[in-house]
């Protein structure tokens, strides 16, 4: 670990065993953080990564679409020996659906997950930590400042929590902060073509997709920085900004 910025602390990272997650699981244990590798579905890729974090890393398992979820997780971590000082929330449910075809379960199943699990997380994080404070960070996306017609449900939740954050970051002040970070085309969705993937890249202000990384380095940055709270830190690539010639 050649930069250390974030030795001694311990971060959760929901939904941190595939994709995004892991990667800014991977890029806080090497900046020195024991990291706790929350998953669902994941388990065998999260025990596997925890094998490449700073020890005391632990890989804990919950549903947070339950309303339980959450706080069995914060007690998980606190059983394990590894309470957290921060709170990374990736994990997130990303449904394609149009509008005719989404049904009331459909909707209730992504704010779930996507929102409400960010909520309680918050809440009861802070209840458990009190006057100690600490940091979260809520992972967003691209379609909740665009508004996707195929992924409404997705989008409308990510708008919200975006909003959520802000009034947490008013809620919580000033012991803890709460930020977010807006991710636009980092990882095509699984099964995506090559001519779809060109076409993502060419819908950014820069002309080609983002790194994992990116979005990683976003996260370090309001997990140190101690004068941000309320932040939106859109790593997008300026897609959120693209338009069609002539639109």
């Amino acid at each position: 670990m050649s930069d250390p910025t974030l030795a001694g602390r311990t971060l959760l990272v929901t939904g941190g065993g595939r994709r995004l997650g892991a990667a800014i699981a991977r890029h806080l244990g090497a900046r020195g953080a024991r990291v706790v590798v929350h998953y669902h579905g994941s388990r065998q890729a999260s025990e596997r990564l925890v094998g490449e974090l700073p020890a005391g890393s632990v890989a804990l398992g919950a549903d947070l679409a339950s309303p339980d979820g959450p706080a069995d997780l914060l007690a998980a971590c606190a059983t394990a020996g590894a309470e957290p000082d921060g709170v990374v929330h990736g994990a997130a449910t990303f449904l394609r659906r149009p509008l005719a075809a989404t049904s009331a379960a459909d909707w209730d199943a992504v704010f779930a997950l996507n929102l409400r699990a960010f909520f309680l997380l918050a809440r009861d994080f802070a209840r458990r930590r009190g006057e100690r404070g600490g940091d979260l960070v809520a992972i967003a996306d691209a379609a909740g400042l665009e508004l996707w017609p195929n992924y409404l449900a997705h989008s409308v939740s990510k708008a919200a929590l975006i909003a959520l954050v802000q009034g947490l970051a008013k809620a919580l002040a000033p012991r803890y902060r709460v930020n977010v970070v807006i991710p636009g085309p980092v990882l095509p969705p699984d099964g995506a073509s090559q001519a779809q993937v060109e076409a993502m890249a060419q819908r950014t202000l820069l002309g080609r997709l983002g790194e994992p990384g990116d979005v990683a380095s976003a996260v370090e940055f309001l997990l140190t920085c101690g004068f941000a709270t309320g932040a939106t830190l859109e790593v997008t690539g300026g897609s959120h900004l693209w338009r069609r010639p002539g639109g």
